[in-house]
């Protein structure tokens, strides 16, 4: 339901720009910080993949069907588990949450039932932002690809 606690034992995924993959293939931290300019701005949206049920690829592959971005072939979706990223967390920021927020289907888009919010996060631009950025990147347990084969 809109607005819940994710549970803790629940994976969630946050879509990684091609230039935010780094060579060894993990993400910069800074993919993982508000941004003042667009969607990101009061909380950063990541998808939960248990609502899709509990096989990992039916998971990605809906997460992909109802994502609203623009992906790229060498663009990633990074796994975390949202326990984790909270407990790695917790020392620097007592009040981010990542909660449900799904998104109702538009003219131009299908419902998707997978969308939260990472919320109570530091200003962008802060060295806690910076810190807690890369904190939450090295949560990542694995990176999928974004765009499968056939896939536009």
């Amino acid at each position: 339901m809109k607005g819940e606690r994710l549970p803790s034992t629940d994976t969630i995924v946050r879509y990684v720009k091609p230039s935010m993959v780094q060579e060894d293939g993990n993400p910069d931290g800074s993919e993982f910080r508000l941004r003042s300019n667009g969607s990101d701005d009061t909380g950063l949206s990541v998808n939960w993949l248990e609502i899709f049920g509990n096989a990992k690829p039916d998971q990605l592959a809906n997460v992909r069907k109802v994502s609203r971005l623009r992906r790229k072939p060498t663009g990633r979706f990074a796994e975390m588990n949202v326990g984790t990223v909270l407990q790695t967390i917790g020392h620097e920021l007592h009040n981010a949450l990542i909660v449900h927020d799904p998104l109702p289907a538009t003219e131009e888009w299908d419902a998707d039932p997978s969308h939260s919010e990472f919320v109570g996060l530091p200003p962008q631009d802060s060295d806690q932002a910076l810190l807690v950025g890369d904190l939450i990147a090295q949560c990542v347990v694995a990176m999928h690809p974004a765009v499968t084969e056939g896939e536009h």
